[in-house]
This record gives C-alpha cells, sequence and structure tokens, in this order.
C-alpha cells in the first residue's frame, strides 16, 4: 500500500468515528487508531494488538493461537456437516461430527478460563 493510500484510509477511519492514536505501527510506522468497538487498526495492516509487558504479549499470542484454533475447528465441521447431509447414514462422518464438538467445547472452556485472568 502506498503512503497516499494509508493516508486515505486513515482519513475514511476518521470520517467513521474512529480516533487517532499517539502509537504507531511497529511494522510500518503508519499512526494506529481505535475503532468504537476497541480495536484498534493499522490502516496498511488492519487490526493490531498493543501490549505493555511480556506476559500481555504472551496472553495476546495464546488468545489468538486459541481463537484461529477455534475458527479451524468450526470450519471442518461445516465441511463435515455438509457431507452428513449427502450420506446420512455414514456413521464415521457422525463420528468426527462428535470428536469435533467435543473438542470446540474443552477449546472454549480453555478460552472461558483464559479470558477470566
Amino acid at each position: 500500500m502506498s503512503n497516499d493510500q494509508s493516508i486515505k484510509k486513515g482519513a475514511e477511519l476518521l470520517t467513521q468515528g474512529a480516533t487517532m492514536l499517539n502509537e504507531s505501527c511497529p511494522i510500518c510506522h503508519s499512526p494506529l487508531f481505535k475503532l468504537k468497538n476497541g480495536d484498534v487498526i493499522c490502516p496498511v495492516h488492519g487490526k493490531v494488538y498493543l501490549v505493555k509487558s511480556d506476559e500481555e504479549e504472551k496472553k495476546v499470542k495464546k488468545d489468538i493461537v486459541l481463537s484461529s484454533t477455534e475458527d479451524e475447528l468450526i470450519n471442518n465441521l461445516n465441511y463435515l456437516l455438509k457431507k452428513l447431509r449427502d450420506s446420512p447414514e455414514d456413521s464415521d462422518v457422525m463420528m468426527q461430527i462428535i470428536r469435533y464438538l467435543d473438542a470446540i467445547e474443552r477449546l472454549r472452556r480453555i478460552l472461558g478460563t483464559s479470558q477470566q485472568h
């Protein structure tokens, strides 16, 4: 993205109600913007996380990995549900669905526990 495009994107964020922050992107050094929902956005790279300590960085990294794992499990579950529609009697697919549901439930418990700390 060119500098002009970055400036244009920043201006769009401001007109949408975002607030320009004093911090800049650690990658491209563009100003960061805070959206009304609290997300921090780089006009070049998208969502970024601001951390103040190594411990906070570890927690954010863990939450991102767990969240992306949940997304992948749900995508695979969706694929299996489509397969089940084509073959409703396929017990192997049903067992895989049960395993995915179990994994999602466990992951959500971990995410819940991690967000409480």
